[in-house]
């Protein structure tokens, strides 16, 4: 184990990584409705593009998952990165080709959809050596504490990157992504000059520190691990939807619909990061008090989505989903790691950074479908699936409370 200091230096780099690619994600979303537009593209295409990079992000962390715990969090880490930024500059560069008129139509989308799958398959490592190093250096009982820490930085990401988007898009609505670019190769910089190679006996820490009084495997993690699909194919759903609600119910253009999109992402992840700094990293409430209190919040934030009739409405609704989101995801990574058995822990690890990827699979293309129908239905399905969730993780917790397994 590291030391005290040591420890808190990591915790601050592997933050710092992760929020550059978060930084740099929030951007895309942002964006991607708008550019869509610009580029004369379908929301099927911006949807199948999201979707189909998400479900190559999918396997690719789980793949990396276990690379990493071979090879290393660290090197791992700097290759997610390094992908990233080569990525990030060949999706940016098929959209200035789309814009400029050298390519369009399925040329287009295909140029876009083959760039965002390929910087998915390199910078899917990212996420599962980062969270994996976090638990590596942490105790059983510090596990919820530092698995928010580390991924706090997606939500300081969401504050930053649309703000950040917002004041670039009047430049060109590229010019955020091109400059995504720097960002990342800086990240990449301080892990390869500041982050110190975890020793391979710390490293087996992550693997033999949880639940060593019971051999069996259980399925108990695989149910947490649904969870947070569900939580964050619900939050696809609505940002698929979002950008082009802005534009066809509100009436504004693109770049005021990214901006506005951007506001609204920021008042979520504000939100969001006063829950984790406020009450989840200080650890007085256990982990299934939090996934409790989180879901069912979730699912009235999107329901008052569905229901809005104003601006102020819809700010309220992303205020609730940012203190969801902010307790759910860092509570159902800690449970699915604390009821796992040791022989689970790496793919358990690899599954739970891939729950967003695994949620942007269904979530844009449900959300694109639908969103015919009526532009609002996307928002009250979202709800309607974490009042499911909800009530199977109530059932599960419940068993687990009753065969005496919970921590």
């Amino acid at each position: 184990m590291l030391t005290s200091s040591a420890s808190t230096t990591v915790f601050r780099i592997l933050f710092c990584a992760l929020l550059a690619t978060s930084v740099g994600q929030s951007v895309m979303l942002t964006t991607l409705p708008s550019m869509g537009r610009q580029a004369n593209l379908s929301e099927f295409h911006i949807a199948t593009i999201m979707s189909s990079s998400a479900l190559i992000f999918a396997i690719g962390t789980n793949v990396w998952s276990k690379v990493a715990k071979h090879a290393g969090f660290k090197r791992i880490l700097m290759v997610g990165l390094a992908g990233y930024s080569v990525g990030t500059f060949a999706f940016a560069s098929a959209w200035m080709a789309g814009f400029s008129g050298i390519i369009g139509g399925t040329n287009l989308f295909l140029a876009l959809l083959i760039s965002r799958s390929m910087q998915s398959t390199i910078m899917s490592a990212t996420p599962p050596s980062a969270v994996g190093y976090a638990v590596a250096i942490s105790s059983a009982q510090g596990r919820v504490s530092a698995i928010s820490k580390v991924t706090s930085a997606s939500n300081v990401g969401q504050i930053i990157g649309p703000a950040y988007a917002g004041l670039l898009v009047g430049v060109g609505l590229l010019a955020p992504l091109y400059s995504i670019v720097i960002l990342t190769l800086m990240a990449l910089t301080l892990v390869y000059l500041k982050l110190p190679i975890l020793a391979p006996s710390a490293q087996q820490h992550a693997a033999q520190s949880v639940n060593t009084d019971n051999p069996s495997k259980t399925k108990s993690p695989y149910i947490f691990v649904g969870a947070c699909v569900c939580v964050f194919c619900a939050m696809a759903m609505m940002q698929q939807t979002l950008g082009f609600f802005f534009i066809d119910f509100y009436n504004y253009t693109p770049v005021e619909a990214a901006r506005q999109v951007g506001f609204a992402m920021m008042v979520s992840a504000a939100a969001s990061l006063t829950a984790q700094f406020g009450w989840v990293q200080k650890g007085r409430v256990s982990e299934e008090t939090m996934i409790m209190m989180a879901l069912p919040l979730l699912g009235l934030a999107y329901l008052l989505l569905f229901l809005q009739a104003s601006l102020f409405t819809l700010y309220i609704a992303m205020t609730l989903m940012g203190l969801g989101m902010g307790m759910a995801y860092p509570s159902l990574a800690a449970a699915a790691t604390t009821y796992c058995t040791p022989s689970q822990q790496p793919s358990i690890t690899g599954l739970i950074t891939a729950t967003t990827a695994m949620g942007y699979i269904v979530g844009p293309p449900l959300a694109a479908s639908i969103y015919q129908y009526d532009i609002a239905l996307p928002f009250a399905t979202a709800s309607a699936l974490l009042a499911v969730t909800t009530c199977i993780i109530f059932i599960t917790l419940q068993q687990l409370k009753k065969s005496g397994q919970n921590t």
